[in-house]
């Protein structure tokens, strides 16, 4: 990743009960040999979404329960606060019999920790059941501005500096500092105000109502808004093109040196049963070959790119260590 920050939260209180919005998807009651001989699942599986309904990780777990046959039923239960961070705590301190896992993205989950916001190294301690997509940001507007190119949004916050707000998930967190970065690229950043919101759901409705002007907010998040030609994508935060919007330009051919590609995965509470997290993943990865699937994803956003848990982690990992300075840096600009 090119001059991405990955950095998060800060000083946020945790509510100390947490409540959920459910939706069931029910699977075949054919686990298979492998279910049987593991004797897996008895009972339903509940699938954490730490993001309110409607947003990018909301559409991931309920497209993958489409396809996914565990042998028994799946339950989401969206449980959203602090940009992920309250799921994702919930999630962590789940019981470890394979009945609870949750879908999260590893750069927040590094973030978490980083920013100082969680005491316990979620990436480290989280058992990793495997990556399924990756998905990319965008910076894009309201159809209700015209601007249809980054280069018109540039000349209108030039000539008129103060007046645009900016939209981002989080701040203190990776979707902050990849906005700040693309903002100081094209030399607007000291020209405009940015509001963070608590997820990419409520970074949307923002631009739908028109509370913001422009936003930096993942595909996932917006793909159904451009189909629908209520949200006008103006630049991909990546170095090639990609299939789900190849006429939009990315980043690095438009000058700025800022990337942004964030996988999305599911993950399982420490000490989970190695079998337990093998089968999952395994059914997972079957899901992932399905093109049926890969299609509707893409019509979401992502792009399915699979990776088992261990390879996963190893990857999470190298991308910490690597991370520390610009969390370090970031920390010194907004302090």
């Amino acid at each position: 990743m090119k001059k991405t920050l990955s950095l998060t939260l800060a000083g946020v209180m945790l509510a100390s009960a947490l409540t959920g919005c459910g939706s069931t998807g029910s699977s075949s009651a054919q686990g298979g040999s492998d279910s049987a001989s593991l004797d897996y699942p008895k009972s339903d599986v509940q699938i954490i979404i730490p993001y309110a309904p409607g947003g990018g990780s909301d559409n991931l777990v309920r497209g993958m329960m489409q396809y996914l046959d565990l042998g028994a039923t799946t339950v989401a239960v969206n449980i959203e606060g602090a940009a992920g961070y309250i799921g994702a705590l919930q999630g962590y301190n789940s019981k470890n019999d394979g009945y609870t896992i949750m879908t999260h993205n590893e750069m927040d989950l590094i973030s978490y920790t980083m920013s100082g916001q969680s005491a316990e190294p979620l990436y480290e301690n989280l058992e990793y059941i495997c990556d399924v997509v990756t998905d990319y940001n965008l910076l894009s507007t309201s159809p209700d501005t015209g601007w249809t190119t980054a280069q018109e949004v540039i000349d209108y916050v030039n000539a008129n500096p103060g007046k645009v707000t900016v939209g981002c998930t989080g701040s203190n967190n990776v979707n902050y500092g990849t906005t700040m970065e693309l903002l100081k690229d094209m030399g607007i950043y000291d020209k405009v105000t940015i509001v963070p919101y608590d997820g990419g759901a409520a970074s949307e409705t923002a631009l739908q109502g028109g509370h913001i002007q422009i936003e930096v907010n993942s595909l996932a998040d917006t793909a159904s808004y451009i189909a629908a030609g209520t949200n006008v994508p103006l630049l991909v935060c990546n170095d090639e093109r990609i299939d789900a919007c190849p006429d939009v330009p990315t980043t690095v051919e438009s000058g700025y040196d800022v990337t942004y590609g964030k996988p999305r995965g599911f993950f399982a509470p420490k000490g989970t049963d190695e079998a337990v997290l093998k089968y999952i993943s395994d059914k997972m990865s079957e899901v992932c070959q399905n093109e049926d699937f890969v299609k509707t994803m893409a019509n979401l956003g992502f792009t399915v790119s699979y990776v088992d848990g261990a390879d996963a982690k190893a990857r999470t990992i190298e991308w910490a260590d690597s991370l520390k300075p610009v969390f370090e840096e970031m920390s010194k600009i907004t302090a």
